[in-house]
């Protein structure tokens, strides 16, 4: 095609001078070259010119994913400047949201077989440094190496790797795709493309013109990871067959198939697919250019190549393809459409913001300089997005086989609309947002390799329970590597793994209220209610703390033999016992309502429990006994798992006239979990846990108005892990909790009450666990793990503290209840490092009428 001139922009005079170059051809079409008159090739006509442009087109947002940072939109928003919009192809791509997640296509060398590289342009030498070698250059005395000659490679490498450096006053502004990436270049004369089209005659192919292609190829594809070629043999791949190409080309063949190589490490090689969409051969009959012309249709013939070639069509600033462009057709499989100029809004003309701007060589008649810039058209330029794009893909994932990097880009373009019409756009529009967040679900692997024991991520993860705040503390500053469907990696924190559901800041009020009363025969009778369950006619007796509702209730019975019986619907066995049957303290006097209970019932609290005591020693001392079966319950310090827990309790309790002691055993059986803690399937298996514990439980009466309450808890467990995935476990872990206090009545007036508790929540004392993290992966797709062993027992030692004082007041004539209470917890979550938090609360109470 015949490719206009961008002019160097003046700083001063801003003096635009346009020159039209000799006709250039991609693939057997405009916007590129073909190889030189020397080499048996012959290019397309041309398509008209493109006119200078001083500003890029506008530009859209995209939308923030759900795997991407709070601040995705304004990293977007950031990247998408003046120099960002300049070329004119890089919003149509959301290239901005690759630029989000940091990709550039620092570190990585794309191979660009073309015409030649002006390696002293602006685009190529500052910013971030000189990013052109040369890996060889066939030009000689009889061809030499001008200016115009280099123009159109010139092109092409700056729309791969043109520098982002900001204004440096040339009055322009673009960058390449990859605009940190560096060029590696091949310089082969190109010829001109005038005339009618003259597809390539396989037969005139001589051994020196096929060892000419596959020396070069080879020299690159030994070189750099990938090679784009904007340029080409005229000729549509379905005029050919499979026998006659590799007749003629069998080490050209060879070198593109890189039997000797990796798949994982082949080089990569993008070629346009032709512009000649329109053009008619020697006796005035349109070109059939529904498939792409021979070079980037080979993997059709040889589908052996498929893996690590791709074809590119172009498409308008519309989105639309370009009117001169090769259809993707038989290559449908392995080809993608990007943006290569056009005239979208058919009044034929060539707006500015329709075609691609680059870097270009000084024109002849113009003075020498390093900051010309001119606009073309062409699937030439379309093709070197795509390879800018694989280097950010290269950058952004580098264990990842080049293969997958080219399935990567066809699995995640655009296929909606238009796009899904792949006889046209082959796989869709090259999609940068979609290439660079993940492909489906993000899994965990549990396996040697990416090809078997992928779980979802969901099942990768601990919940809620005692482990998950020493877990958390171990796994702070380690990252590990979730997988998406096509086994990216993907790296977050792997404190991410430990879904605590744990609070961390106090809640205000009770998270249950609670009332009690008892008959004259001896029995009593429990009840509670959530704060947002109040039942507007029940009847109490004024005490701020009895409330009546039916989320649980307690009956317990004693004979006038001392023989007891109890059962209770949603009540935690512990009340039943202890400090609680003899009624020292009740739910209601801690904020936890189970501070004095051993801290494991709650793993079976949401059910039943039933049981019965017999006297001992003449009625001084009493033999319980309990089961319980139901699921956890959760409190507003120490939420548990909802799984299945049963078990049974035993105690023996005495008492005298000032005292009580009770001396507790029991057995908790949680299905599915451990200590609350729930794992994912990824991580291993958990069948049943068993924890066994043992306390004691009693009150001293102090003085005639104090009373101390004292309650130490001590576990071990047996994690009942199975099936060890990721998650390895000792057999027995200890863990503990404890409580006391002092509690007084009518202190300072008649019945006034003053309390005072200190309690430990239920905590991990001993045991180490080992972690396997997956960290990342190989080329070939294996699996790299890093074993993390961690102390069970957490950094801190939670502490709560809680002062309440109620007194009775007259209200209105009435009579009320004025409450005053303090919480104070340290290291919340038993974690060093929480801040402790504090807390006052005033309450006004009055009874119902009756």
């Amino acid at each position: 095609m015949r490719i206009p001139i961008l002019s160097r922009f003046d700083p001063t005079s801003v003096a635009i001078i346009l020159i039209s170059l000799f006709a250039l051809s991609a693939c057997g079409g405009g916007g590129g070259s073909s190889p030189s008159a020397n080499r048996p090739t012959v290019a397309p006509p041309s398509t008209p010119p493109a006119a200078p442009v001083e500003s890029g087109p506008p530009y859209a947002n995209f939308t923030a994913q759900d795997q991407d940072p709070d601040d995705f939109v304004s990293l977007v928003a950031s990247a998408e400047t003046e120099e960002y919009a300049g070329m004119g192809g890089l919003t149509l791509i959301n290239a901005s949201s690759a630029y989000a997640r940091g990709a550039t296509g620092e570190g990585v060398s794309v191979g660009v077989i073309d015409s030649g590289v002006y390696e002293e342009h602006y685009e190529f030498t500052a910013g971030s440094g000189d990013k052109i070698s040369i890996a060889g250059s066939d030009y000689s005395d009889s061809t030499p190496r001008t200016d115009s000659a280099i123009n159109h490679g010139t092109q092409v490498a700056a729309v791969i790797a043109a520098n982002k450096n900001g204004d440096l006053g040339t009055g322009f502004k673009m960058h390449g795709v990859a605009y940190d990436a560096d060029i590696l270049t091949y310089e082969i004369p190109l010829g001109s493309s005038d005339g009618p089209y003259q597809p390539l005659d396989e037969d005139s192919v001589g051994f020196s013109d096929d060892n000419y292609f596959a020396s070069r190829f080879t020299t690159m594809a030994n070189q750099v990871d990938i090679v784009n070629m904007s340029f080409g043999f005229s000729g549509v791949v379905t005029s050919y067959s499979a026998p006659s190409v590799e007749n003629a080309f069998s080490l050209l063949l060879d070198s593109l198939r890189q039997q000797n190589t990796p798949r994982s490490d082949r080089a990569i090689f993008v070629i346009s697919t032709g512009n000649a969409w329109g053009d008619e051969d020697e006796f005035g009959v349109e070109v059939d250019a529904t498939s792409p012309e021979l070079f980037p249709g080979l993997p059709y013939l040889f589908p052996e190549l498929q893996d690590h070639m791709l074809a590119v069509t172009a498409v308008d600033s519309s989105g639309e393809i370009s009117f001169y462009a090769n259809h993707c057709g038989v290559a449908a499989a392995f080809c993608l459409a990007a943006p290569g100029g056009g005239d979208a809004n058919n009044d034929g003309n060539f707006d500015d913001d329709e075609v691609i701007w680059s870097a270009i060589t000084p024109p002849e008649d113009a003075e020498e300089g390093r900051d010309y810039y001119g606009s073309a058209i062409g699937t030439s330029f379309a093709a070197p997005l795509v390879s800018g794009s694989l280097a950010l893909l290269k950058q952004l994932f580098p264990t990842v086989g080049n293969h997958e990097l080219v399935n990567r880009l066809l699995v995640s373009a655009d296929k909606a609309g238009i796009y899904a019409n792949s006889a046209i756009y082959g796989q869709g529009l090259l999609d940068l947002d979609a290439a660079t967040r993940p492909v489906g679900g993000l899994n965990v692997a549990t396996g040697a390799s990416l090809d078997r024991g992928m779980q979802s991520a969901a099942q990768g993860n601990f919940t809620g329970g005692a482990l998950g705040t020493s877990l958390a503390a171990t796994l702070s500053g380690n990252h590990v590597a979730l997988f998406d469907d096509l086994g990216f990696p993907f790296y977050q924190s792997a404190t991410a793994l430990v879904n605590s559901t744990a609070t961390s800041a106090l809640a205000s009020g009770p998270a249950l209220r609670h009332g009690s009363q008892q008959s004259i025969n001896g029995t009593k009778i429990s009840f509670g209610s959530a704060p947002d369950l109040w039942q507007q006619d029940a009847r109490f007796n004024g005490n701020p703390n009895d409330r009546v509702q039916a989320d649980y209730i307690a009956l317990q019975f004693e004979d006038t033999q001392g023989v007891e019986r109890f059962a209770g619907i949603n009540a935690n066995a512990g009340w039943f016992f202890g400090v609680y049957a003899n009624s020292m303290v009740s739910p209601s006097s801690t904020d936890d309502d189970s501070s004095f209970a051993a801290p494991w019932l709650r793993f079976a609290r949401q059910g039943w429990s039933s049981g019965g005591a017999i006297p001992l020693q003449g009625n001084r001392a009493k033999l319980r006994i309990g089961l319980f079966n139901g699921t956890g319950s959760w409190n507003k310090y120490q939420p548990v798992s909802e799984h299945q827990g049963n078990g049974a309790m035993v105690e023996y309790a005495f008492a005298t006239s000032r005292s009580s002691l009770s001396i507790q055993t029991g057995l908790v059986r949680e299905e599915e979990t451990f200590l609350g803690t729930e794992i994912g399937s990824a991580l291993g298996s958990i069948e049943q846990s068993k924890t066994l514990f043992t306390g004691i439980n009693g009150h001293l009466q102090l003085s005639a108005q104090w009373q101390g309450v004292v309650a130490f808890y001590s576990g071990t467990t047996d994690s009942g892990l199975t099936n060890m995935g990721q998650l390895q476990l000792p057999d027995q872990i200890t863990s503990s909790s404890w409580a006391m206090g002092f509690k007084s009545h009518s202190l300072w007036r008649d019945n006034d009450q003053l309390s005072l508790y200190l309690a430990q929540p239920l905590r991990i004392e001993g045991g180490r666990g080992q972690l396997q993290l997956a960290t990342g992966r190989t080329l070939d797709r294996q699996v790299i793990y890093e074993n993390i062993a961690f102390d069970l027992k957490p950094q801190g030692r939670e502490q709560q503290l809680e002062i309440n004082y109620h007194r009775p007041w007259k209200l209105a004539g009435r009579k009320a209840w004025l409450g005053a209470a303090a919480e104070y917890r340290h290291q919340p979550n038993h974690s060093a490092l929480n801040s402790s938090q504090f807390e006052m609360r005033l309450t006004i109470s009055m009874p119902a009428d009756l």
